[in-house]
């Protein structure tokens, strides 16, 4: 039989030892590479992000400065219509005529002459009656005495009146009523003829109410005169008679300062009924 010789390569130490080094150098270098490519990718997304941060930062720096220029703009604008305006004023001041100031020396007017009252217009105030906003007036006839509250706002004048009953007499409308003196509660029945009938509003009602009217003498100070009176039921009021403006006019003056200015004076026409 034949046998067959193989080559036996024999290996030093120092060759397997420079060959174990170079191998590691190799894997150190491959490592090395793989590191610097990890850190330069890594460098690169952080530059990137950089950027875009900057490219943000630029974009509000711009909108910030266009929003400046049309404020700007804006002022610019309003100063250029307040230049026109003071102009415009400027231009009409310059044109507007002066005007001169001339001192002229003054003159001594004598004074008015007093002005006479007639005798028509004293012996006018000297028959009318002044009057308060509270006075007392005597009924004719009765002898009775009222407080009486005078007031021009109202255009008619009313007399505290109970039990009041229409009744014909003559074929003609009649009015019975009863009076009450205040300080006696004595009552006194009259009959008085029924002049018309005059609309009131009262505050007891939200509808004006119709009632009669008669003529009743009354003395008030030194008048004595007869009046048109309507008649109510003035019992819940502190003035039992209300002289309104028709019992006023012409023969009296109202005082609305004073109170009982006009005593009563009582002579043979406050006694007639």
């Amino acid at each position: 039989m034949f046998s067959l010789k193989l080559p036996v390569v024999v290996m030093n130490k120092n060759t397997l030892l420079m060959a174990g080094r170079s191998a590691r150098t190799l894997t150190f270098a491959a490592m090395a590479v793989v590191s610097l490519s990890a850190c330069t990718q890594q460098k690169l997304v952080q530059t990137q992000a950089e950027l875009n941060t900057a490219r943000e930062c630029i974009v509000k720096q711009e909108a910030q400065s266009q929003l400046v220029t049309q404020q700007q703009a804006a002022l610019i604008e309003q100063l250029q219509k307040v230049q026109t305006q003071l102009n415009v004023q400027q231009t009409i001041l310059q044109e507007r005529p002066q005007v001169v100031h001339m001192s002229t020396p003054k003159m001594d007017c004598p004074p008015p002459p007093p002005v006479k009252k007639s005798a028509a217009n004293e012996q006018l105030l000297t028959d009318k009656q002044i009057v308060g906003l509270r006075e007392q007036a005597l009924i004719a006839g009765l002898n009775v005495v009222m407080q009486a509250r005078i007031s021009t706002n109202v255009g008619y004048s009313v007399i505290d009146a109970r039990n009041i009953q229409m009744f014909e007499r003559n074929s003609e409308e009649w009015v019975r009523f009863t009076i009450y003196n205040p300080e006696t509660k004595e009552p006194h029945v009259l009959e008085r003829k029924r002049l018309r009938f005059q609309t009131v509003q009262t505050a007891t009602s939200p509808n004006p109410d119709r009632r009669p009217v008669v003529e009743i003498r009354f003395t008030i100070g030194k008048l004595s005169q007869r009046g048109e009176f309507v008649l109510a039921d003035r019992s819940d009021s502190e003035f039992p008679i209300l002289i309104g403006r028709n019992l006023l006019r012409d023969v009296m003056l109202v005082d609305v300062s004073g109170n009982n200015l006009a005593p009563l004076q009582r002579t043979d026409e406050s006694a007639k009924n």
